[in-house]
């Protein structure tokens, strides 16, 4: 039996919805019903404190989309229990799919709960580049975890993980991703019990081997794909760091205008014959410390987070690239083995294997020595199974190969795509700053030539 909670949406326009928790919005434009979590209480922020769709320029309208597969993520609520307080977030699907039994649903679901699809499906789909979630919060950072700032950039990362899922031709028919989307609280709660503890063990076993070993035959496209993220890595690292430098700069410069501006005010009421003048620059300094502040408080929406969004996908394909690796050294370990088998048969066949008092010698009294008929049968059987072994470790070496190879190249374009976005958008920003200043000192030789001509 689901808790029914006191939870209270954010009033966000969401129409014809079939919630997961049974209530419909099917005329209301704004919804008052919404999912809980079990013994929890949400305190909904109010629009002012969270805007959602509001900010969020790249999420769009369900209801335009063409797409069988349409999810968005939205409607941040803070829930408090006796244990922990954080955040959910409002998933709303819009699908035309067979294998979903509504074509609407409204869930909600915490960070820990991508966490868990993403786990889920790299361990599912260990060939293919799996898009990032955003970092968690840091020790240092825990204060701001609540703030609107965070929730807001958090949110935004979380749709476009959701969408890139969707629009991926393989990891779009994932069956946990359609019970991340349409199962009831109680339901994904025991969903994710079942496949807990399985993806851990897993993905050490996959560290492990990769960790140890390295592959000896990667493709070169592997090698050049490896070499190009380090590189892109090392530069956009550096365009962060001295991005930072220069909204840090401009922070300073910002201080330093609001300082200028009521010195010339003052200066202003002791000089009567250029009060306009003195005025007028003090004007200008103030409309350009106003553009100054909303080139600061954009920087994070502008340039920060995209770069930080590119370096974790860059990890995330380092993270395939080892995958992809592992997989590699599993079919070269079996090959490596089968070869010793082989090896070893061909000694026994031509008499120069070790003999039977010899093995005996060595083993202990307590085992009888194999002669080398059975040793030979026991060979044949092994390397018949270690070639099956091989076929098989082959065929998913090279699917792992061409699913990485399909992957990087959609990434490739996305990439190109936004970074060319991500360039226009500084490009405007600093244009439009440049554009207000200019327009603020235009103004004030206006004002001066108004005061110089009468004298003349």
């Amino acid at each position: 039996m689901e808790s029914p909670g006191a939870v209270i949406d954010v009033t966000t326009e969401c129409k014809g919805v079939t919630r997961s928790d049974g209530c419909h919005d099917i005329d209301e434009p704004f919804s008052t019903c919404s999912a809980s979590f079990e013994g929890s209480v949400a305190a909904s922020p109010s629009i002012e404190s969270f805007s959602t769709l509001q900010d969020q320029d790249d999420i769009g309208d369900l209801h335009e989309d063409g797409r069988d597969l349409q999810i968005r993520v939205d409607n941040p609520q803070k829930h408090l229990s006796a244990l922990e307080t954080y955040i959910t977030f409002r998933v709303t699907t819009k699908t035309s799919r067979a294998e979903f039994e509504e074509t609407e649903y409204m869930v909600r679901r915490r960070f820990n709960d991508f966490l868990w699809l993403r786990e889920n499906l790299v361990r599912s789909y260990p060939n293919n580049l799996i898009p990032p979630l955003p970092g968690k919060h840091s020790l240092i950072g825990q204060l701001d975890r609540y703030s609107k700032e965070f929730i807001l950039h958090r949110m935004a990362m979380l749709h476009k993980f959701m969408n890139r899922l969707a629009d991926h031709p393989v990891l779009c028919f994932d069956a946990n991703l359609k019970g991340f989307l349409s199962a009831k609280p109680t339901d994904f709660t025991q969903l994710r019990r079942s496949k807990q503890g399985l993806i851990s063990r897993w993905t050490d076993s996959l560290q492990n081997i990769s960790g140890i070993y390295l592959a000896k035959g990667r493709p070169q496209d592997f090698e050049e794909m490896l070499n190009y993220s380090q590189l892109l890595s090392e530069k956009l690292t550096s365009i962060e760091k001295i991005s930072n430098r220069i909204n840090k700069e401009l922070e300073e410069h910002l201080s330093e205008n609001l300082q200028l501006q009521p010195v010339f005010n003052l200066w202003s009421t002791t000089e009567p014959e250029l009060d306009h003048i003195l005025s007028s620059i003090g004007q200008a300094y103030e409309s350009i410390s106003t553009e100054e502040q909303t080139m600061i408080n954009e920087y994070p929406h502008i340039i920060s987070q995209p770069l930080k969004e590119f370096l974790l996908y860059i990890d995330a394909l380092k993270e395939s690239l080892d995958r992809r690796d592992a997989a590699q050294i599993e079919y070269e370990l079996v090959l490596e083995e089968l070869g010793k088998k082989r090896a070893e048969k061909q000694l026994l066949q031509n008499d120069l294997g070790p003999s039977s008092e010899s093995i005996g010698h060595s083993l202990a009294f307590w085992k009888v020595p194999e002669n080398k008929e059975d040793r030979l049968q026991k060979l044949s059987a092994a390397i018949g199974d270690l070639m099956k072994q091989t076929e098989e470790k082959q065929d998913l070496t090279e699917c792992a190969n061409e699913s990485l190879r399909a992957d990087f190249e959609r990434w490739h374009l996305e990439k190109r795509r936004d970074l060319k976005q991500l360039f226009i958008s500084m490009a405007d920003a600093q244009i439009k700053f440049h554009e207000k200043s200019q327009s603020a000192w235009e103004q004030v030789l206006q004002d001066i030539n108004k005061e110089v001509r009468p004298s003349n």
